[in-house]
């Protein structure tokens, strides 16, 4: 995880395997007995090392990025790289569909039973879409129950234009307008809105972290490997940290799936057959993606408003903590945190943004 050469973790990984070894032993009665000892061997196995590269990025980003001033030039290489692996990954997408149907017409070709496993990948569309329904549905509802004591699913209704763009594109990047939008509509202070909903694209993917783990673990089922606790931990914590890093495109959480189970020494051939399936669970992902997004947008935009202005509290028609000022001259409100366009003339705009969204 720590590697002792950063350059030696883009080429190979580090491989810890236990020796076992024999020794004939005789007690004090004189009888022998066979004692197996298993001896540590530590070496290295060609193929990148994912932790380290990880842990490595992270340290020099951070170091990198509180000493601007002076690593400009390393941040400018950075930048430099990054532009040019951009370049060549949209050079490489044009010949996606060509390399899909030979991975796809691969792995068919090596099934022996079509049968089972066509009924693995239904199961695994079958889990992938219970793990977005619980976030969907139990997650996320209870998160904003408990934070902002009110019930979410009324929002839901009045997000579904971004919900419908992500589940249309598979890119919650391009359902950002709508999603501007609809929290205008809701009255969500548009400050929060366009500081918050960038950072929640590149930053927050519940959903592809829950389809990343649910794919390794089917790919393991695939090829026979069975996980032991520790590496489901394991598996939930390199997800959680790779959606971070994770584009706001179509089918980029394959690409950190193929990180993880190479972590793990699991064939990438086991991930094939799901691309099969990969046009349905992207699409489900997404969807969550952006409703988690909005959630957050609301909880943000709640505690801003509870934190910088005393307000009165009302719930609104669409289940949003609206914002009702008292008509009340000696309260005043933090400048950097405008009340306009929350309330106009003693009238709830939630109200009237509410009945935009149902003329519409």
């Amino acid at each position: 995880m720590v590697p002792d050469n950063i350059l030696k973790t883009l080429l190979f990984s580090t491989v810890t395997t236990y020796v076992p070894t024999t020794s004939n032993a005789t007690e004090n009665n004189g009888t022998s007995t066979t004692n197996v000892i298993f001896y540590r061997d530590v070496g290295v196995k060609s193929g990148p090392n994912i932790l380290g590269i990880l842990v490595s990025s992270l340290v020099l980003g951070l170091i990198a990025g509180s000493r601007a001033e002076k690593t400009g030039p390393f941040i400018a290489l950075a930048e430099a790289v990054t532009e040019v692996m951009t370049v060549l990954i949209e050079k490489t997408v044009k010949l996606l569909p060509i390399a899909m149907i030979s991975l796809i017409a691969s792995a068919v070709a090596r099934i022996s039973s079509l049968e089972h496993s066509l009924l693995a990948l239904a199961l695994f569309v079958a889990s992938s879409a219970a793990c977005m329904a619980i976030l969907a549905f139990i997650v996320l509802p209870l998160f904003f129950l408990v934070c902002v004591r009110r019930n979410v699913f009324r929002v839901y209704a009045a997000v579904s234009a971004p919900l419908l763009t992500a589940f249309s594109l598979t890119s919650s990047l391009i359902a950002l307008p709508d999603l501007f939008k609809a929290c205008d509509r809701l009255g969500v202070n548009p400050q929060v809105v366009r500081t918050i909903a960038p950072f929640l694209t590149s930053f927050n993917a519940n959903g592809s972290a829950a389809f990343i783990a649910a794919a390794a673990c089917c790919a393991a089922q695939f090829v026979g490997y069975s996980f032991n606790v520790g590496q489901l931990i394991a598996i939930g914590f390199l997800a959680g940290l790779n959606v971070m890093a994770l584009p706001a495109v179509p089918s980029a959480s394959l690409i950190t799936v193929f990180l993880i189970v190479r972590v793990f020494s699991i064939p990438e051939s086991a991930i094939s057959l799901l691309f099969v399936v990969e046009f349905i669970v992207d699409r489900l992902r997404t969807t969550v993606n952006v409703l988690s997004h909005a959630t957050c947008i609301l909880f943000v935009h709640y505690r801003c408003a509870k934190t910088k202005l005393g307000i009165d509290e009302e719930f609104g028609p669409v289940g949003v903590r609206t914002l009702s000022f008292a008509n009340d001259a000696s309260q005043d409100s933090d400048p950097q945190f405008p009340t306009d366009g929350l309330v106009k003339n003693g009238e709830n705009v939630l109200t009237t943004a509410t009945q935009g969204i149902s003329d519409s």
